[in-house]
């Protein structure tokens, strides 16, 4: 999380210094297709802009990404129309009247937008912008930007015929459709398997409730506990199928970091992630198995560890992909396998790894920390 720490001090830095209200960054995400989504935020009044993922050409990062072109604009509500601005979620997210967006550049191709708005109109003067320009004229997040005149900022408002959908649809619609056919499926694996076997559990302890033989009973409670293994077994096999869809979406990078936000928002906490896989893609069970651990064991780090700081590393060495989650706070007895807290624990870690082939390794102790390594060899 150092890059995105480092990207929230520039944010601030540059918003307090040219006056505006909110700056954010969008960056670019290229896998089997690009998206863009909001990756910072300085000055916001709420977190729905880590909600917005957009195609190129959609909403105000979206269009300034396709065109290559900065854009101001100095009265959304008159340049705007009631249902265009409906497909200009970062403005509804934020309330921004007037607003000045760049494409950055990072070698020859636009990877990332910033944007810099305010809460009123007409508040993005000749002044503010050659300022602005010229401060950002020495690169920033190291990227560049091409200066252009305020003038030729002001005509880059530009239209696009939409669907009928607002651009909320690229995440919500097809999320929703995929919510309801996978709880579709899940109840349907849980009916037929996990909930028949759990009424024959219970009538197997009931029977036992009407013998006074000591070897019924313990023939009973032993045929119980091998049934409830069973089922165990039942439910990780249906969890690991569950496809997270924020991974099958953005990929492990992008899922990671707003996990890894989720998680220090909550706790109030630090998570240090580093990577080295950018926008590369792996297989759906590899990613799903991946990013379910390293939820677990980021979970586990930041409620029982007592930590300020966890350490997160993802990293690609030649075929090998390798998950550290580590801490240095409490630690446990690493020759007991059940975590506390009723998460999956760490037999459903190990039985998630075994899954995919990967190798996982624990090492803690009391007062020492904790460190969950997770390999797996990738094509």
């Amino acid at each position: 999380m150092r890059k995105e720490y480092e990207w929230s001090v520039q944010l601030r830095t540059l918003r307090r210094q040219c006056g505006f209200d909110f700056a954010g960054l969008a960056c670019a995400i290229r896998g089997r297709r690009t998206l863009l989504t909001w990756r910072e935020a300085s000055g916001n009044r709420n977190r729905n802009y880590l909600k917005i993922v957009l195609e190129p050409g959609k909403g105000i990062a979206g269009g300034v990404f396709l065109r290559r072109k900065t854009m101001v604009v100095q009265n959304a509500l008159l340049q705007y129309s009631e249902s265009e601005r409906v497909h200009t979620p970062i403005l509804l997210a934020e309330d921004i009247q007037s607003f000045a967006a760049f494409p950055l550049w990072k070698d020859q191709e636009v990877d990332a937008v910033l944007m810099l708005g305010m809460r009123e109109n007409d508040s993005v003067t000749r002044e503010r912008y050659e300022q602005l320009q010229q401060i950002l004229s020495e690169g920033i997040f190291g990227r560049r930007i091409i200066p252009e005149s305020y003038e030729a900022a002001l005509e880059e408002v530009w239209r696009q015929e939409y669907r009928e959908l607002p651009i909320y649809e690229l995440v919500d619609v097809p999320l929703r459709a995929a919510l309801r056919e996978e709880r579709s499926r899940i109840a349907q694996d849980l009916h037929d398997s996990v909930i028949q076997d759990l009424l024959g559990v219970q009538m197997q302890l009931r029977t036992l409730k009407y013998t006074d033989v000591m070897e019924e009973i313990r023939e009973g409670l032993q045929l119980a506990d091998t049934s409830l293994s069973h089922i165990q077994k039942e439910l990780r096999e249906i969890l690991v199928s569950v496809k997270p869809e924020i991974v099958e979406t953005l990929g492990l990078k992008a899922a990671f970091l707003r996990h890894f936000r989720f998680m220090e928002a909550s706790y109030q906490i630090t998570v240090d992630f580093q990577e080295n896989i950018g926008d590369r893609r792996f297989g759906s069970d590899i990613e799903t198995v991946v990013y379910r651990i390293g939820q677990e064991a980021t979970a586990n780090a930041c409620k029982y560890a007592g930590t300020e700081l966890v350490l997160a590393r993802l990293y690609l060495d030649g075929n090998m992909l390798r998950l550290e989650i580590r801490d240095s706070g409490k630690g446990f007895d690493a020759d007991n396998l059940q975590i506390s807290g009723g998460g999956m624990g760490l037999p459903g870690m190990y039985y998630w790894a075994g899954n995919i082939g990967a190798s996982l390794t624990v090492r803690s102790a009391p007062d020492l920390g904790t460190s969950v390594l997770l390999e797996v060899e990738v094509p």
